[in-house]
C-alpha cells in the first residue's frame, strides 16, 4: 500500500520517519519520481520502489546522490564536487552545471527554514505559488532520465510563473482591471458582480495573466 505523502511545506524532513534531514544519518535522497526520503529509510524498504507512488527505483540506492540543495537549507556545507557515475564525461559536465543551478535557486527558500523540518511561509519574498514550484524543482533528481524530465517541467513552470508575476507587478492597475473584465465577458459571466468574478477566472490562462494561485 502506498504511503500518503507529507505536505509540501515539510520538505526539510523525511516524510517516512519525520526526522529532519542531516549530513550523517538522515541524508536526503531524491528519487526519479521527485519524492525525497532519507537514506536510512530507503535502505529499510522491502522492495525497490517509491513508498508513495510505487515507482520502481532503477538505480542502486548507494549510487543515488545526496540532495545537497535541500541539505544546505538545514545548515550543511555543500561540497564543491560530488562523485556521480554517469555514462560519459559530457553528461557529468551538464549534471554539475544543472545541480549547481538548482542549489543556487534553493537558497531562495532559506528564509523559510523552520524547526523540525517544517518551513515557515511568512518570511519569504517569494509568493506561495513560487515557493511551491521551487520546492518541486529542488526535489527533482538529475541522475535518472525520469528525474531530468521532471526537472525540466518544474523549471519551465517556475519560469512561467516568474514572468507572470513580473508582468502583474509592472502592469498598469487600470489596464489590468479592464483586461480582467474582458476575460470575464469572454467566459460568458458578464452578468456577475465583482465579488463573483473569481469563479469565472478559475483555470483562465489566456493572454492576460491572473494573480491567482495555480
Amino acid at each position: 500500500m502506498p504511503v500518503q505523502a507529507a505536505q509540501w511545506t515539510e520538505f526539510l524532513s523525511c516524510p517516512i520517519c519525520y526526522n529532519e534531514f542531516d549530513e550523517n544519518v538522515h541524508k536526503p535522497i531524491s528519487l526519479g519520481c521527485s519524492h525525497t526520503v532519507c537514506k536510512t529509510c530507503l535502505n529499510k524498504l522491502h522492495r525497490k520502489a517509491c513508498p508513495f507512488d510505487q515507482t520502481a527505483i532503477n538505480t542502486d540506492i548507494d549510487v543515488l546522490p545526496v540532495n545537497f540543495a535541500l541539505l544546505q537549507l538545514v545548515g550543511a556545507q555543500v561540497p564543491d564536487h560530488q562523485s556521480v557515475k554517469l555514462s560519459n564525461l559530457g553528461e557529468n559536465k551538464h549534471y554539475e552545471v544543472a545541480k549547481k543551478c538548482v542549489e543556487d535557486l534553493a537558497l531562495y527558500l532559506k528564509p523559510l527554514s523552520g524547526g523540525k523540518g517544517v518551513a515557515s511561509l511568512n518570511q519569504s519574498a517569494l509568493s506561495r505559488p513560487m515557493q511551491r514550484k521551487l520546492v518541486t524543482l529542488v526535489n527533482c533528481q538529475l541522475v535518472e532520465e525520469e528525474g531530468r524530465v521532471r526537472a525540466i517541467r518544474a523549471a519551465r513552470s517556475l519560469g512561467e510563473r516568474t514572468v507572470t508575476e513580473l508582468i502583474l507587478q509592472h502592469q498598469n492597475p487600470q489596464q489590468l482591471s479592464a483586461n480582467l473584465w474582458a476575460a470575464v465577458r469572454a467566459r460568458g459571466c458578464q452578468f456577475l458582480g465583482p465579488g463573483k468574478i473569481d469563479h469565472c477566472l478559475i483555470g483562465y490562462q489566456g493572454r492576460v495573466p491572473v494573480s491567482r494561485n495555480r
